[in-house]
C-alpha cells in the first residue's frame, strides 16, 4: 500500500511483511550442546536447495563450554564468543541442548494455561534480559501454591498456538502438533538462553536463529528418512540416547505421541551392562555389539525388554485411541547394537526394528569421503545435529 505524504514524497509499505511473516531458513548449523561425547559436539550444516537437501558439512567442532550456567550470576560471569569452523559457519545456527535444567513433555492446552496462570517467576536483582526469539522454549520456574482466589478472579489467557505469549513473566509459544489438544510442552532456565543466545559473535556468521531442548531437536530428525516418507509420514520412532529413551508416534507426518520411556537409563547403561556380562574391554564393546561372532542378546536382555514392553504399550494405544496400525518402527541414536534389538522385537512382537544411516536420502558433499563411509550406526551421533537443524528450517518455512 502506498501513502501520499507530500507532493513529492511517498512512503510503500508491504503489509506481507508485518505481524509474523518470517523469511524461510535455508542454510543452518545443528550444533549438540553439552554433549558427553569426548571428540566435541556434533554439527551439520543442512541446506535446502534445488528442491532437495544437502548435508554441506557434519563432523565434530570443539566444545565452548564444560558446563551450562547454573545461575544469573555464573551466566554473566562466563559469557564468551564462541566461532565454528568456516565449514560451519552458516547464516543461521540451532542449538539443541543437553541442559540437566531442561524438559520436554506432552501436555494438554488447558494443562498449559493452568500451570502458566499459577506460576510466580522468582524475583532476581538482575535486570530482565531482552525478549528472545526461541522455539518452543519458556522460562522455567518455580509453581507457587495457587491462593482460592487465583482460579476465580483470573482471565483466561488467549494463547494461540504458534504466537509468541507472555504470562506473570513466563515467555512461551504453545505448539500444538497433530490434533488437539496435543501439545509439546518444552523448557529451559531463563539465565541459559540469555547466555546461549550470545554464545557466538554479533555481526558474524551464524547467528542464533533457535534454541531447542535435545529431545525437540530429535522429533524432527526423521522428516526426510526415505522410508518415513515412504510410509506416508505414519510410523513409530525409539530415540535411544546415551542416558534416556524415548519413544514417538507419528500420524501423517504430525507427532501424535510423545514420552520418556521409564525405567530405562540409555545405550551407556546398556553397553556397560555387556562389557560385565560378557567380560569385555571398553573397546571391544561396539565391536561386539556389531559383530555376528558373538551373540550378546543374553547381556543385552535386561535393558531392552523394558522398552519394547513400552512400545507394545504405545502402539496399542495407538490402535485404540487413533485406529493406526503402525508397521514401520525407528529405532534411532544406536551407536551399536541395532540389529539385535531389531532380532529381539521380531521374537518378542514380531515388529522389526529399522535403523538406517542418519544422512540417508540426503545429498552428501561429494569430496567428503570420510562421511559417505560413516555406517549407520557411526552416523547416529549426528541424529540431534541434524534433527535441530531441520525443525529450525520447519520452524521459520
Amino acid at each position: 500500500m502506498k501513502l501520499q505524504l507530500t507532493k513529492t514524497k511517498t512512503v510503500e509499505i508491504d503489509f506481507s511483511r508485518l505481524g509474523g511473516g518470517r523469511k524461510s531458513l535455508s542454510d543452518v548449523t545443528g550444533v549438540v550442546l553439552k554433549g558427553s561425547d569426548a571428540r566435541g559436539c556434533p554439527a551439520v550444516r543442512l541446506v535446502h536447495k534445488k528442491g532437495g537437501w544437502h548435508v554441506a558439512a557434519a563432523g565434530f567442532v570443539p566444545s565452548p563450554l564444560e558446563s551450562l550456567p547454573e545461575s544469573w550470576d555464573e551466566a554473566n560471569k562466563s559469557q564468551m564468543a564462541w566461532s565454528l569452523p568456516q565449514a560451519f559457519q552458516a547464516p543461521s545456527a540451532a542449538f539443541a541442548v543437553n541442559s540437566s535444567h531442561a524438559f520436554t513433555r506432552q501436555t494438554t492446552p488447558d494443562a498449559l494455561t493452568v500451570d502458566l496462570v499459577h506460576t510466580a517467576p522468582k524475583v532476581s536483582a538482575t535486570p530482565p534480559p531482552r525478549k528472545l526469539g526461541v522455539r518452543r522454549l519458556e522460562k522455567k520456574t518455580e509453581p507457587a501454591a495457587p491462593k482460592p482466589s487465583d482460579a476465580a478472579g483470573e482471565k483466561g489467557l488467549d494463547v494461540k498456538p504458534g504466537v509468541p505469549s507472555q504470562s506473570n513473566g513466563v515467555r512461551f509459544v504453545m505448539q500444538p502438533l497433530a490434533e488437539n489438544p496435543f501439545v509439546i510442552q518444552a523448557g529451559l532456565p531463563e539465565y541459559q538462553l540469555v547466555w546461549l543466545s550470545h554464545l557466538l559473535p554479533e555481526g558474524r556468521r551464524p547467528t542464533v536463529a533457535s534454541i531447542q531442548t535435545l529431545p525437540s531437536a530429535l522429533l524432527a530428525s526423521l522428516c526426510e528418512q526415505p522410508e518415513f516418507n515412504a510410509a506416508g509420514g505414519t510410523a513409530f520412532a525409539i530415540y535411544v540416547m546415551r542416558n534416556s529413551v524415548y519413544l514417538a508416534g507419528y500420524k501423517d507426518g504430525q507427532l501424535i505421541l510423545f514420552r520418556s520411556c521409564p525405567g530405562v537409563a540409555g545405550w551407556e547403561m546398556l553397553r556397560e551392562g555387556v562389557k560385565l556380562r560378557l567380560g569385555l574391554d571398553e573397546e571391544m564393546v561396539d565391536e561386539i555389539l556389531d559383530d555376528a561372532l558373538i551373540d550378546p542378546r543374553s547381556a543385552m536382555e535386561p535393558f531392552v525388554r523394558p522398552v519394547l514392553q513400552q512400545l507394545e504399550i504405545s502402539l496399542d494405544y495407538l490402535r485404540s485411541r487413533h485406529n493406526l496400525y503402525i508397521d514401520k518402527v525407528f529405532i534411532m541414536g544406536m551407536p551399536s547394537g541395532a540389529r539385535y534389538w531389531s532380532q529381539m522385537s521380531e521374537e518378542a512382537l514380531r515388529i522389526p526394528l529399522v535403523s538406517p544411516s542418519v544422512f540417508e536420502g540426503l545429498s552428501l558433499p561429494a569430496k567428503d569421503a570420510e562421511l559417505a563411509a560413516l555406517t549407520p550406526s557411526k552416523s547416529q551421533a549426528f541424529l540431534a545435529a541434524l534433527g535441530a537443524a531441520r525443525a529450525a528450517m520447519e520452524d521459520n518455512a
